[in-house]
C-alpha cells in the first residue's frame, strides 16, 4: 500500500461553542415557574443571547429561543392571575358593599 492509495481523512471542524446566556436564560425561565420574577430574568438572556449568538457565531440558539418562550408565556400566566385575583377581590369588596 502507498501513500497515494491510503484513504484521506478530512478534518472536521470543531463544533461551536455553546453560548452561556442561552443556558441562562432557559434555566431562569425554568426557575420562573417557582419564582416568577426569574421569568423576566429570562426573557433579557434570551434577547441578549440570540444576539450573541448571532455576532459570534456560537451555537444555542435552540436553548435560547425555549427560554424565551418559556418566560414570555410565564409572565403572561402571571398577569393573568394577577388581573383574575384583582378581579375577585374587586368582586368580594363589591359583594360586601351591599350587606
Amino acid at each position: 500500500m502507498t501513500l497515494a492509495s491510503a484513504p484521506s481523512r478530512q478534518s472536521t471542524p470543531p463544533p461551536a461553542p455553546t453560548n452561556i446566556m442561552a443556558l441562562a436564560a432557559f434555566a431562569l425561565s425554568v426557575l420562573g415557574t417557582l419564582v416568577p420574577p426569574a421569568a423576566l430574568g429570562g426573557v433579557v438572556c434570551g434577547h441578549l443571547a440570540r444576539r450573541q449568538i448571532r455576532r459570534k457565531q456560537e451555537s444555542g440558539d435552540s436553548w435560547a429561543l425555549a427560554g424565551l418562550i418559556l418566560g414570555y408565556l410565564l409572565i403572561l400566566l402571571s398577569l393573568a392571575g394577577l388581573l383574575l385575583f384583582g378581579g375577585f377581590v374587586a368582586a368580594m369588596f363589591g359583594v360586601m358593599a351591599f350587606l
